[in-house]
């Protein structure tokens, strides 16, 4: 072999080398880019670890909730809903009087809704302001922060980004959670990664695949995304037994005023 082949073999077997090298190293940082996402979502999970199994949902109505065990019980209660208008955030703000015990854990909702008539603009300045009013809900009395937004496939973009500004803003003892559809968390996954502490899966009203959800659960099937496994949503009026909830928090929404019957009938229901 002449000289220059024996170069031209050289630099081959020193590129090849150089290769693996960075396939290797690739590999390592996947691998631990993979254990750093696992980590982290682990970590957020467990900052909602210490609310109690069952969690009540208080929208927009007179609520009397003396009745709970706040040891067992927490409230998550509707504190505005704000409205994307144009370039605008309307803000209205709950005006319906809560009462709940001392030391009950109370979880600050805020509900988005969009009007498809004057189409949001989705713009950063807009979703600044939403993330302002929404952190602006992070006191001596919130334990949590839910934000629930039955967002669009094309404001999904938005939604990330807004929960990222979200995030930002709170101090960090204060968990950040999310309702989402129940498609969300199975084949139409796209939370996986968002910087939320618990996505909650909404079991009800679920639409045409209600019935195709209902069996994958009561057959013992879970939830794809790793935040949106230790909780869900039921409602009092759709069937809310044997739908997995045995060691989850279980949100409960009820269509009418809680009382202590009703509460104490849903517990039952959630155990079977």
């Amino acid at each position: 072999m002449t000289r220059s082949g024996h170069n031209l073999l050289s630099k081959a077997r020193s590129l090849y080398r150089a290769a693996k090298i960075v396939i290797v190293l690739g590999a390592l940082i996947a691998g631990a880019s993979d254990a750093v996402a696992t980590a982290r979502a682990s970590s957020r999970v467990d900052k909602m670890s210490h609310f109690p199994h069952i969690i009540l949902w208080a929208w927009e109505r007179r609520e009397n909730l003396s009745f709970i065990d706040p040891d067992k019980t927490a409230v998550a209660y509707l504190a505005c809903t704000l409205d994307l208008e144009g370039d605008r955030v309307g803000n209205r703000p709950r005006f319906q009087p809560l009462t709940v015990p001392p030391r009950t854990k109370l979880i600050a909702v805020v509900r988005i809704e969009d009007n498809r008539r004057t189409r949001p603009s989705l713009s950063a300045s807009q979703r600044v302001r939403a993330a302002r009013i929404i952190a602006g809900f992070a006191n001596a009395s919130t334990a949590a922060i839910q934000i629930d937004f039955d967002a669009l496939r094309s404001e999904r973009g938005f939604y990330s980004d807004l929960l990222t500004d979200v995030r930002r803003r709170l101090p960090a003892s204060i968990p950040l959670s999310m309702t989402a559809l129940a498609s969300w968390c199975l084949d139409d996954d796209w939370i996986s990664g968002l910087p939320v502490d618990e996505a909650v899966p909404m079991l009800y009203r679920m639409g045409p695949d209600a019935s195709a959800i209902t069996t994958y659960l009561r057959g013992g099937g879970e939830f794809g995304s790793a935040s949106s496994r230790n909780s869900i949503g039921l409602s009092l009026d759709t069937q809310i037994a044997g739908l997995g909830a045995a060691g989850k928090r279980v949100y409960l929404f009820s269509p009418h005023p809680w009382t202590a019957e009703a509460v104490r009938d849903a517990i039952v229901q959630v155990a079977k």
